[in-house]
Formats: structure tokens, sequence, C-alpha cells
């Protein structure tokens, strides 16, 4: 009857498998392709030199090309398994550093919890962005030459999920301590439960649904600051800052590269353009409206579950309780 529900759910598959498909594809895409060189010049029947990179939205080009002439959407492709990939992982530790957080909280004494309670308070009016790109800057901008590509990949990562602990620690724990009023958690004390095996056999189950709703929310934020992130020159995934010349006083010019091609680096690194080539910006931007919408719509797929269920049941009902008419039998002489 749950694969039945789930089936018919069509927000939570149509969601799944946007960003299931779009993973797998971009992981089979970086093992089995060979990179190809990038076409700087587009040659007619005659050898003619007909356009030059970047390359508008054609047959050849989807979604155009790059300053190099790099197909747009091999590299949208590329870097969905970073983009998509490194916020699952974002949120998915989260969930994890929140859920032990959380039940640390509720064990611990009222008065201690409370003050620890109004200090996580204060970090739901926090701009989590500001705070991210505060720490994250010195290690990805200002000394990235002191630092090696794993140091800026992992310190950002680590940055991210430690930012948002608190406050889902906080929810866990609230989440808890309503499940903890409930009749049947009260009985199960009264037969001598330890604090673990109520929590493991009564309390989990009722737990474990409300933080996978939770976490499928936090991999739509996570694309958010990525996005957010981007445009300050501050790439999830590793990035590379290159002097690309020096002026007459000797002052170097310095650009940002996204290491990876993921989707962030995409549209901060090409944002100068978007008046010239629109598509170099607006490629990234539709792949991350696309995911976030998916995401979503999972989210909306499973806080609806209920009205699915309910949906499909009515439908079984009105079938089985169908009225049988008299002409629709022929008897035989």
């Amino acid at each position: 009857m749950r694969k039945i529900s789930l089936l018919h759910n069509k927000p939570l598959l149509g969601g799944g498998l946007f960003i299931l498909l779009l993973l797998i594809g971009s992981i089979l895409y970086g093992l089995f392709s060979d990179p190809q060189e990038p076409q700087k010049v587009l040659l007619d029947e005659n050898n003619n030199a007909v356009e030059l990179a970047p390359f508008s939205p054609s047959t050849k080009f989807p979604l155009g090309s790059d300053l190099d002439g790099n197909n747009f959407l091999l590299k949208i492709l590329e870097g969905a398994k970073f983009t998509i990939g490194l916020s699952i992982l974002v949120a998915f530790f989260r969930m994890v550093v929140s859920f032990v957080g959380g039940y640390i909280l509720y064990l611990l004494p009222g008065t201690f919890r409370r003050l620890l309670d109004g200090l996580a308070n204060a970090l739901h009016y926090a701009p989590v962005t500001i705070f991210t790109y505060v720490l994250i800057a010195p290690v990805i901008l200002s000394f990235s030459w002191s630092y090696d590509t794993s140091t800026k990949v992992i310190f950002p990562m680590l940055v991210l999920i430690l930012i948002s602990v608190p406050v889902l620690s906080l929810y866990v724990q609230n989440e808890l301590h309503l499940i903890a009023e409930k009749e049947f958690i009260e009985s199960a004390k009264v037969m001598g439960g330890s604090h673990f095996q109520i929590f493991r056999k009564h309390m989990a189950p009722f737990l474990y649904p409300k933080l996978f709703v939770v976490f499928i929310q936090q991999v739509g934020q996570v694309l958010i600051v990525f996005a957010h992130l981007g445009l300050l020159n501050v790439f999830i995934g590793g990035s590379d800052v290159r002097i690309m010349e020096y002026d007459l006083e000797g002052e170097a010019t310095i650009e940002v590269f996204s290491m990876s091609n993921e989707w962030a680096g995409l549209i901060a690194q090409n944002f100068q353009y978007v008046s010239s080539f629109p598509w170099m910006v607006l490629a990234p931007v539709t792949a991350f409206a696309l995911t976030i919408l998916a995401v979503n719509s999972i989210v909306y797929g499973l806080t609806h579950m209920y009205t699915y269920r309910k949906r499909r049941k009515k439908s079984i009902e009105s079938s089985t309780h169908s009225v049988i008419r008299e002409d629709s039998f022929h008897m035989k002489s």
C-alpha cells in the first residue's frame, strides 16, 4: 500500500527522479566521457570562420558556450554532482550532528537547557550567508595561496555544517519534548524503561519521518547558500585565484574561477558577461531554479503524504462500490 501511494505521489516522484537522474548522469559523464578540446571557432562547409566563441544557444550548443568554446550543457552536467552532491552531504551531516546535539539537550537539566535555548533562538535571525562568508573568505580568498586544494574544499564544508547545528539541535530537542509528553511514553517510564530504550523503541519512530523532511529542506537551503556565496566569489568545491593582468601601476587584476564547474561558480565567474552573453548566466541559474523546485516538490509530497494516501483510498473504494446495472448482464436462452 505504501509503494502504491508513493507511485501516485507525483510531486515526490517527479522531484526525486529529476534529482536522481541528474546526479547519475553527472557521475556517469565524469567517469566515462573523454575530455573534448574546446572549439573556439565555428567553421562552415568550406572551412570558413562563421562565428567565434562564446557561441549562442543552437542545436550544437543547446545552452550556448563559454568564452573558450566549451559546451555549457556539458559544464552544467559536470558541475551537477558537485553542486547537488555537496549540498546533500552538508545537509546529511547537519542532521547527524544536530540529532546528537538535540538528544544531549533533551537530557540536560531544565535551567541549563533554557539558557542554551535562548542562545540558539538568537541564531534564527542571524544572516547565515554573511556569517559563512566571514568564516570562509580568509581561506578561499584572502590567504588562498597558503592552503592546499583539500583545505579549500573541506573547511567550507565544515563551516556550512556547523553554522546551522545550534538551530537544528534546538528543533530536535523540542520535538523530543513534544513526543515525551505522550501517554505511552509515561507508561514506558512506569514500566522501568531506560532513557535509551524509550528513545529507541518509542520516540525514534515518531522523530525520524520529521527529520527526513527537515533533511530535504536543508538540501534546498544549502543550495541557496551556495548561490549566495558564489556571488561573493566563494565557491564550494574549490576555487582557483588567477592573476589575469597587471596595470600600468603594477597592480594585479585577480579573478576567481571554479575548479569543479559547480553552478554557483559558473554564475559568479560569468556574471560580468550577463549583458553581452546572457546564456552564460541564465544556464546555471535555470539549473539552480529547477533543482530547488524539485527539492520543494519532494518536501511537498512528503508533507502531504496523508492526502495522497487518502485520495488513493477513496479511488479504490469508489471502484469497488460501483453500482452494477441490470442491463450489464445478458441471459442466455
